[in-house]
C-alpha cells in the first residue's frame, strides 16, 4: 500500500505555513522525515531531513538563497538536494560532486503544497480536483492530525449512517453541532434534512477514480433523499452538493499517512461560482473547529466531552463535529482490530473501498498495474451530490450531470 501511495501527488502543507526565506519546516509523510521551506525567491524546497554529512536534522539549518545550509558543519544543499557548498572542507579536498540527498517534487496549486513522494519516472499530472483548481472562488482549508491509521481516520466520511447518531443535537436540528454557530443555509438544511430521514439505505458502484455510493432515505412525499458522495484514490473524500442552484457547496478531505498510526488530515470547503465571505468563513472555523489554534481538547479529557450537554442540546457532548469524529477514530486505537468487526449493509461503502484498495495494492505489486487516476488527471473532476428521486430512479444516471465538475470544462 505504501508503494501505491508513493506513485501519487499528495498533499502535505498548507502555503500559508511556509514564508520566503522563512523557517524550515519538518514534516514526516509516509513515514519519510523530510523538511520544507520556501526559498527567498518563492519556490518549494523539500529534501530528505538528514544532512547527508553527519545526519544532522536540516530542520535546525539555515534557509538561503540557492538552498539549504545544515548548521553543523556549513554544507549546503540546492533544491535538487545536491551538495553545493563545503566550508569545513579545504578547497583541495573538497568532494561536492559525490554527494547528494533525497530531493522530492513539489508542487503549489490552491492554496496546497504538493509533494510527489515516489522514485524513478518523473511524476504524473496532479489531479483535477476542483477545489484545489478555482483561483475564483479559493476553497476554505484547514490542516490537523490524527492519532490514528490513515484508511482508520478516512472511513469516518465513507459512513453516512453515523451522522444522525454521533453528530444527533436536539435543540437546534438545523445547525452544527457547536452551540452557537451558525453555518451556510445551504450546509445547515442539507443536514437537518438527513437527521430527519433516518437510517439510509447503502448502494456502491465501482468507478474509474475508485467508488461511488449513494445513502438513499425514503422522505414522507413518497420521494428518496439521496446523499451520493465518491472515494477518490487514493486518499480524496468528498461530502455535499446541498444547496440553491449557484449556491451549491461542498466539503472534503485528504487522508494522507504521517506513517502507520498517524494521520494528517486536509479538510476543504468549497463553492463554486461565489467566493466565501470573510464572515462566512469565519463561520465555518468556528463551528468545525472552535478552539484556539493548538488547543483542541484531546484524549488526556475525552475531548472537552460536557456532559451537561447530552440529552438536552446534543448526543454526544464534544464540540464540534470533527472533534467528535476524531474521538471515536482514536477511540479504535493507532491501528484498529478489525477482526471483532461486525459489519452491516450500512457499512457497505467501507467494505468496497476496503476492497479497492487491497486489490489496486496487489496488481500494482504482482502485475505492475498503474493505481487507478494515476495516469488520468481529468477522472478527478468529480462533486459530491445531494439529490430528491422518484423511488427506484437510476441514481447514477439522474446524478450525472450533477457530479460533473462542470466549472473545469473547456
Amino acid at each position: 500500500m505504501g508503494e501505491l501511495l508513493r506513485r501519487y501527488w499528495l498533499p502535505v502543507l498548507l502555503s500559508a505555513e511556509l514564508t520566503a526565506g522563512g523557517p524550515i519546516r519538518r514534516i514526516r509523510r509516509l513515514g519519510d522525515d523530510l523538511v520544507l521551506a520556501r526559498a527567498p525567491d518563492g519556490t518549494i524546497v523539500a529534501l530528505a531531513a538528514r544532512c547527508p554529512h553527519r545526519g544532522a536534522s536540516l530542520h535546525l539549518g539555515h534557509n538561503e538563497p540557492g538552498g539549504l545550509r545544515c548548521i553543523y558543519h556549513g554544507w549546503k544543499l540546492d533544491p535538487r538536494g545536491q551538495c553545493v557548498e563545503m566550508p569545513n572542507e579545504p578547497e583541495q579536498n573538497r568532494f561536492c560532486a559525490q554527494v547528494q540527498t533525497r530531493a522530492y517534487a513539489s508542487r503549489e496549486r490552491g492554496g496546497v503544497v504538493w509533494l510527489y513522494l515516489g522514485a524513478g519516472d518523473a511524476p504524473p499530472s496532479l489531479p483535477d480536483l476542483e477545489w484545489n483548481l478555482d483561483a475564483r472562488c479559493p476553497a476554505y482549508l484547514h490542516a490537523s492530525e490524527r492519532a490514528c491509521n490513515w484508511v482508520q481516520a478516512m472511513e469516518g466520511d465513507l459512513d453516512s449512517s453515523h451522522i444522525g447518531v454521533l453528530h444527533a443535537r436536539f435543540d437546534a436540528p438545523d445547525g452544527p453541532t457547536v452551540p452557537g454557530a451558525a453555518m451556510p443555509g445551504s450546509w445547515a438544511r442539507g443536514m437537518r434534512m438527513v437527521r430527519e430521514l433516518g437510517a439510509p439505505l447503502l448502494d456502491v458502484v465501482d468507478t474509474a477514480y475508485g467508488a461511488l455510493y449513494t445513502a438513499r432515505r425514503p422522505r414522507e412525499d413518497g420521494t428518496d433523499y439521496h446523499r451520493v458522495h465518491p472515494f477518490l484514490f487514493p486518499c480524496h473524500t468528498m461530502l455535499g452538493g446541498v444547496g440553491e442552484p449557484g449556491r451549491l457547496s461542498f466539503n472534503g478531505k485528504c487522508w494522507v499517512p504521517i506513517d502507520d498510526t498517524h494521520t494528517w488530515m486536509l479538510d476543504w470547503h468549497y463553492r463554486p461560482g461565489s467566493p466565501w465571505s470573510d464572515d462566512e468563513r469565519a463561520a465555518i472555523e468556528h463551528a468545525r473547529y472552535p478552539f484556539p489554534a493548538g488547543e483542541e481538547p484531546g484524549p488526556e479529557c475525552d475531548y472537552g466531552r460536557d456532559r451537561g450537554l447530552e440529552g438536552t442540546r446534543m448526543f454526544f457532548g464534544v464540540l464540534s463535529n470533527p472533534l467528535q469524529d476524531r474521538a471515536v477514530e482514536e477511540s479504535m486505537g493507532a491501528i484498529a482490530d478489525r477482526s471483532g468487526e461486525h459489519l452491516g449493509p450500512a457499512d457497505a461503502m467501507i467494505i468496497r473501498v476496503r476492497k479497492r484498495l487491497l486489490a489496486a495494492a496487489r496488481a500494482l505489486r504482482d502485475e505492475g498495474v498503474a493505481p487507478p487516476g494515476v495516469e488520468s488527471p481529468r477522472l478527478y473532476r468529480v462533486r459530491p451530490v445531494g439529490a430528491v428521486l422518484p423511488p427506484g430512479a437510476d441514481w447514477v444516471r439522474a446524478t450525472q450531470d450533477a457530479r460533473d465538475a462542470w466549472s473545469l470544462q473547456p
